[in-house]
């Protein structure tokens, strides 16, 4: 119970941090603007400042989407493609927004509603930032298809670490964090190795994609079922997991032949066996 606590404590400060609220308490002033317009019966003004509003809200809403993604994007170190850069959007929005309003609603001049759009603007960039610039660096990897498979093996690798954050059995999380510490030194070792990658292609595609389900499937489902026999089951799925990455790794490392002795088919078996495919 305390870690599940903790868990859920920790998501809800990423949410919190991740959020622009600021930018959602600043709106508040457009929509008192707007509603005192209302009451005025001044028509054009009442819809430029609910323009102004709901702009400033699509504002807070790219902005806390824009470091959401940045967030993850800084978790991965192979990217294919760039996230939309919803920061710098946000900001420039909140400029336009901010120079509208202080113009067609607040009446200041011309040159004082630009000084205050562009003072808007610059000051979301320097509170909140702007998206990641960062390219990912893929090595001596320079096929596009190789790319697009260590891309994705990484996905899958970071999806079963968010996994094992709500497992909270010990020894079944170990299992899971052996898994994901052996799979990253098998991209990892890809990268400095490119030419290896066809020979991983397999592994990667079917192995790591259905632990990755398989890992997902059961972190949903331990949170509705109290079953020890789930538990035991699922450990027994993991040490075979283990066993067979561990077991590539070192082919890998070794120049053997990287290839399944467990095939994939074996896997759907032993988790339908056990209940938990």
């Amino acid at each position: 119970m305390p870690v599940k606590y903790r868990e859920k404590t920790q998501r809800s400060l990423l949410k919190f941090h991740s959020t622009a609220w600021l930018l959602y308490l600043y709106s508040v002033v457009f929509l008192v603007a707007t509603f005192a317009q209302l009451a005025k019966g001044n028509v054009f003004s009442f819809l430029i400042s609910g323009a102004v509003f709901f702009g400033v809200l699509l504002s807070a809403v790219w902005m806390s989407n824009g470091r959401k993604n940045k967030f993850h994007y800084r978790q991965r170190k192979f990217v294919i493609q760039k996230p939309f850069p919803l920061m710098m959007l946000s900001s420039l929005t909140l400029g336009v927004c901010s120079f509208v309003g202080s113009w067609m609603v607040a009446g200041m001049s011309l040159f004082e509603s630009l000084a205050y759009g562009l003072a808007a603007t610059v000051g979301s960039v320097l509170w909140y930032g702007l998206d990641e610039v960062t390219s990912s660096s893929f090595g001596a990897v320079r096929d596009q298809d190789s790319k697009e498979i260590l891309a994705l093996s990484e996905q899958s690798i970071v999806n079963i670490e968010q996994a094992n954050k709500h497992i909270a059995n010990r020894e079944l999380s170990g299992y899971l964090t052996k898994i994901v510490n052996t799979s990253r030194e098998v991209v990892n070792t890809l990268v400095n190795h490119p030419e290896k990658i066809p020979q991983a292609r397999r592994f990667l595609h079917s192995y790591l994609g259905a632990t990755e389900s398989v890992i997902k499937r059961y972190a949903d489902t331990h949170k509705l079922v109290d079953d020890e026999s789930l538990e035991k089951n699922f450990k027994n799925v993991l040490q075979n997991i283990d066993s067979v990455f561990e077991e590539q790794n070192q082919k890998l490392l070794e120049n053997q032949v990287f290839d399944l002795d467990v095939d994939i088919e074996v896997l759907n078996t032993l988790m339908e066996k056990q209940g938990i495919n």
